[in-house]
């Protein structure tokens, strides 16, 4: 878990690598604002174990195939 102000710099490589594959989802990633992209890098970075972070990616991105700004979990 982030404390309040902390963020997770760039992009997890998880999430990254799923984005590689699906252009449109990149796409839809890449014309979010800095705050929305910040909000999905977080909740995928932030998790402790690697396969946590593989399960959020591939949630983060049925969701921005979906067009969700925000994070609906």
């Amino acid at each position: 878990m982030l404390k309040k102000g902390e963020h997770i710099e760039g992009t997890p490589s998880e999430l990254q690598s799923v984005l590689e594959n699906d252009a449109e989802a990149s796409a839809f990633f890449e014309s979010l604002s800095k705050s929305y992209k910040q909000g999905y890098c977080d909740w995928v970075g932030s998790a402790k174990q690697e396969d946590t972070r593989k399960v959020r990616a591939g949630k983060a991105l049925i969701m921005l195939q979906n067009k969700q700004k925000t994070l609906k979990t």
